[in-house]
């Protein structure tokens, strides 16, 4: 568990790093920053302008060979958008990953989607989306539906409790939950 933690810390300071956001290395229940990424980040600190060089090219080799060797992931704010739609409807989609700041998170929550179906299946009242981005969504409600056609618009959103609300380029809303 404590490599995923460690790679968990790692994403989410690198991550908000890429992205130009201020990190929140300050607060008591920020995750600890990877120590060669710390490393890096100690450097600003020398005022001698020869040590501070010195210590930055001692640095950032590490850096770079952590970031090969897949130990450290740097990732921009839009991967993390993208990862984020991707876990879409899944409970507890966040799963932590992406940082420890809950206002932060919630701000950033996706609380809605709009995709193209790329198949249905089944029958009114059991319909089975699968969407261009290899999503299945099945409906989980018995609302009649005329069946919906692939090329069309499919948007959910979060509901209550947990659940998610569809609807086919703004018909009818049903319920629907992620099935992958």
């Amino acid at each position: 568990m404590a490599n995923w933690t460690r790679a968990a810390a790692a994403l989410a300071a690198v991550a908000a790093v890429t992205a130009g956001a201020p990190l929140a290395a300050e607060k008591k229940d920020a995750a600890p920053l990877p120590e060669v990424f710390a490393k890096v980040l100690d450097c600003r600190a020398i005022t001698d302008p020869a040590e501070r060089l010195a210590c930055f090219d001692a640095a950032v080799p590490k850096l770079a060979e952590a970031q090969e060797s897949k130990e450290l992931r740097v990732v921009s704010r839009e991967d993390v958008n993208r990862t984020r739609r991707g876990l879409f409807g899944f409970v507890g989609s966040g799963f932590g990953i992406f940082g420890n700041d809950e206002a932060e998170d919630e701000k950033e929550e996706i609380k809605e989607i709009t995709a193209v179906i790329k198949a249905v299946s089944g029958d009114s009242g059991s319909y089975v989306f699968t969407l261009e981005d290899g999503a299945v969504w099945a409906q989980s409600d018995e609302t009649y539906l005329k069946k919906p056609q692939p090329g069309k618009k499919l948007t959910i959103r979060r509901a209550a409790l947990g659940s998610f609300m569809a609807s086919v380029e703004g018909g009818l809303g049903f319920r629907i939950r992620r099935r992958n």
